[in-house]
C-alpha cells in the first residue's frame, strides 16, 4: 500500500481509531516564485493562503503518483487541442 493509500486510510478513521492526528501543521520556507504561486492561487480560487498551499500540494502528489509511481504519461491539451505531455525528471 502506498504512502498516500495509507495517508487516506489514516484521515477517514475516527479520532478514537487514530494513533496520530490527522492533521500536522508544518513550518516551510519557500522562495519568491513559491509565494507567488501562492498568492496567485489564493487570489484566483478566493481562497486561503494555507488553502492555496494544500491544493498545490495535492496538485503536485497527483502528477508525481502518476508520472513517478505508476509511470504513467500525464497529457496537459489546451482549449485549442495542442497537447503537451508532462515529464518528471
Amino acid at each position: 500500500m502506498s504512502k498516500r493509500d495509507k495517508a487516506l486510510l489514516e484521515s477517514q478513521r475516527t479520532p478514537a481509531e487514530s494513533p496520530r492526528p490527522v492533521t500536522r501543521r508544518i513550518n516551510v520556507a519557500v522562495n519568491a516564485l513559491m509565494l507567488a504561486a501562492i498568492d496567485r492561487i489564493s487570489e484566483r480560487e478566493q481562497i486561503t493562503m494555507t488553502e492555496a498551499v494544500r491544493r498545490l500540494i495535492a496538485y503536485g502528489d497527483f502528477v508525481y503518483e502518476t508520472t513517478k509511481v505508476r509511470h504513467a504519461t500525464l497529457t496537459v491539451r489546451n482549449p485549442e487541442g495542442d497537447e503537451r505531455e508532462v515529464v518528471m525528471l
